[in-house]
């Protein structure tokens, strides 16, 4: 159980710092751009135009207002020629998030560019650009700035209450988050500490297989090893005294006499039992009675000697046996 909850508690503090670092430094940096990415897209062209030029005034370029300075297109997208002092660069800018750049796009500022005499250009845009349209950009020389570039180019020139607004917002959804994924690393550790020793219990091998020798039951061991009992269960006194050895003795015969096969039982000597047989029975069936009733006793009785007498005119020897020894 110890090991259980090491492992639960381990278990559940790397869930919970991997899960906070997701949510802080990956869910959470999207949910902010997304939210920012919106609210670029909601400004109207002149306000949007303006914060680029910003950027682009920080980055060192400035409007040339030269041939094609502001000039609204047919697709929806506007271009600016700007220069950074010793060249030409050609900006073209598609506002809106529903914008797929292309490589087709790439080559169609390329070909303005060489139009205008830009000697660099820059394609901008909320929208998203596919692997080829920036590998082509990257051949011919194009800075493609998209959705995962633009609101950290733009966002130090936004208004101040919507920036805030947007991080606050972002925040806000991260700390819920972090207290779901807290509470569900707890559940796990908490049911890993408690079925972890049940499955470890479960999984153990089975011990090795014994022999058939070591499997077999052991035999009975005689009474006198285990201690004897009375009639009762209750432990026998072991050194009667002479009173008690003759009250045993006579219940013994009595006893005895009662049985099926045996006629008459008494005591020739202190330590001889005589037993008479009668018509029925063996001499099989004689010998586990008188052993069994004599193993009720304590050891001076239990290892009497019995003289087995024949049944009447069977021609058969007197037998002798000792049911127990010292």
């Amino acid at each position: 159980m110890f090991s259980g909850w090491i492992v639960g508690s381990a278990l559940t503090v790397l869930a919970a710092t991997l899960a906070l670092l997701y949510l802080w430094l990956v869910r959470r940096v999207d949910v902010e751009n997304a939210a920012g990415l919106r609210a670029l897209a909601a400004l109207r062209w002149r306000e949007f135009s303006t914060l680029v030029a910003q950027a682009m005034q920080q980055r060192g370029l400035r409007d040339t207002g030269g041939n094609a300075p502001d000039e609204k297109r047919g697709d929806g997208g506007s271009q600016m020629l700007m220069s950074d002092g010793s060249g030409r660069w050609l900006l073209s800018c598609k506002h809106g998030m529903a914008y797929r750049i292309q490589a087709a796009n790439i080559d169609e500022l390329a070909a303005e560019m060489d139009l205008a005499g830009a000697g660099a250009g820059i394609l901008l845009t909320q929208g998203r650009a596919d692997r080829e349209a920036l590998a082509a950009a990257e051949r011919l020389g194009i800075e493609v700035i998209d959705g995962r570039r633009l609101w950290l180019l733009l966002k130090p020139f936004l208004a101040s209450a919507t920036t805030r607004r947007i991080v606050a917002d972002a925040d806000a959804q991260a700390r819920r988050h972090s207290i779901i994924a807290v509470l569900a690393a707890l559940t796990l550790g908490l049911l890993v500490a408690l079925l972890l020793p049940r499955l470890m219990l479960g999984e153990r091998a089975p011990p090795p297989l014994m022999s058939e020798a070591a499997a077999a039951p052991a035999p009975p061991t005689p009474a006198a090893d285990a201690g004897p009992a009375d009639v009762a269960g209750h432990a026998v006194d072991e050194t009667p005294d002479a009173t008690t050895m003759a009250r045993h003795q006579a219940e013994i015969a009595r006893t005895l006499s009662t049985r099926a096969g045996i006629s008459r039982a008494y005591w020739l000597t202190r330590t001889t039992l005589v037993i008479d047989r009668s018509g029925s029975g063996s001499s099989k069936l004689i010998w586990p009675l008188v052993c069994g009733e004599l193993e009720r006793y304590p050891t001076p009785l239990r290892t009497v000697r019995v003289q087995l007498n024949p049944r009447p005119d069977s021609g058969e020897a007197v037998r002798w046996r000792q049911c127990y020894t010292m």
